[in-house]
């Protein structure tokens, strides 16, 4: 793994990690009534699933062109939609209790993730750029 790589993989757990931690707190203690289950189990979702991401792009991007590159960003929101539904319906299967609460969270982290992972393919974007 080269160091470009590493650093981002670095810096997306550090920022899931804090993000994690805030929201964590803030649903705990502010909105206890908000605060799923399944809280964890969403966090390590992203953490699980957001460096795959970033990890399938980075690669990509060294030997892909630009243009196939937006068919490489739109494959991986895909996927991340259909491992988020996935992973929602097997929370309405087994729990079936604080959906709304489950799903708001849920979304939530979609969005500061979404956040992140865009800074970081503008990242790559950049390299690649650099790169030609």
């Amino acid at each position: 793994m080269d160091f470009f790589r590493a650093k981002l993989i670095t810096l997306l757990l550090a920022y899931g990690l804090i993000v994690g931690a805030l929201v964590g707190a803030l649903l705990y203690y502010v909105f206890p009534q908000y605060y799923p289950q399944w809280y964890e189990g969403i966090l390590l979702f992203y953490l699980i699933l957001e460096p795959l991401v970033l990890v399938y792009v980075e690669s990509s991007s060294r030997r892909v062109t630009q243009r196939q590159m937006l068919n490489t960003y739109m494959l991986t929101k895909v996927f991340k939609i259909f491992a988020a539904l996935i992973f929602v319906g097997a929370y309405a299967i087994i729990v079936k209790e604080n959906i709304k609460s489950f799903v708001l969270t849920f979304m939530i982290f979609y969005l500061l993730f979404l956040a992140i992972e865009s800074f970081l393919f503008l990242k790559i974007e950049k390299r690649l750029k650099n790169k030609q």
